[in-house]
């Protein structure tokens, strides 16, 4: 008898230990400031103050991306029609890299290696690279320095960069490629005409020069002697 007592009063100990939690959370949720506002309302604010940070900085973001433009993808073009764009009018500016190591002008590496031209619709072309079209690179530059000289347009402007780690394959020179050699052909000998004998010329015997004739033509009266008289 006296264990059924025990048995029934365990289950509400139990209901008394769930029941003084969720009290517990009410009274901390229904406490006030000491302005009367419930400490709930505190923690509500707090929650969409940062959901609000979190959107503005994911608005921010995307904005600075849309913001950056999207870099051309830039041609290639030789120097011959960078000249020809340069006096149209069609050049902002060129951009043209070096070696910073090679100081001097006597240097192997010294020069323009790298040349990039920016056109005023914003797209770009890249001149033919390397010493080995250094010349195409020099004759450009020449071409802008006398455009902006001689004429009332806009000024084309040019950016050199002074470039440390440059690619080394930059600074080869030309070389030319093997020429395959060729077996040398024989010619075929001409045939040599067989000697034509030249004739020795023989001495003709001159014709006897005509002799004055003593005899006198027919029919020419030959003269007679007259007589003369002796005293």
């Amino acid at each position: 008898m006296t264990d059924q007592p025990n048995e029934q009063e365990t289950p509400a100990v139990k209901e008394t230990s769930g029941s003084d939690g969720s009290n517990r959370l009410r009274a901390t949720l229904a406490r006030r400031d000491s302005r009367g506002r419930p400490l709930a309302v505190y923690g509500i604010l707090g929650g969409g103050v940062l959901a609000l940070l979190l959107l503005m900085v994911i608005v921010y973001f995307s904005s600075t991306d849309r913001s950056q433009p999207e870099l051309p993808i830039c041609t290639s073009i030789d120097a011959g029609r960078a000249q020809q764009a340069v006096r149209e009018g069609q050049v902002e500016r060129l951009i043209v890299a070096f070696d910073e190591n090679a100081p001097a002008a006597t240097d192997a590496t010294w020069g323009p290696v790298l040349a990039r031209i920016d056109y005023v619709d914003g797209q770009c072309a890249n001149l033919p690279q390397g010493l080995v079209n250094q010349e195409g690179i020099m004759a450009v530059i020449g071409a802008i320095t006398f455009y902006n000289q001689t004429t009332d347009s806009a000024q084309v402007g040019i950016v050199y960069n002074q470039i440390a780690d440059l690619d080394p394959s930059l600074f080869q020179a030309a070389t030319e490629a093997p020429r395959p050699t060729e077996a040398p052909t024989e010619v075929p000998a001409s045939p040599t005409a067989a000697p034509t004998e030249t004739p020795i010329p023989t001495d003709t015997p001159a014709s006897p020069a005509a002799t004055p004739d003593d005899t006198p033509p027919a029919g020419t009266p030959l003269a007679t002697e007259t007589p003369t008289a002796t005293p």
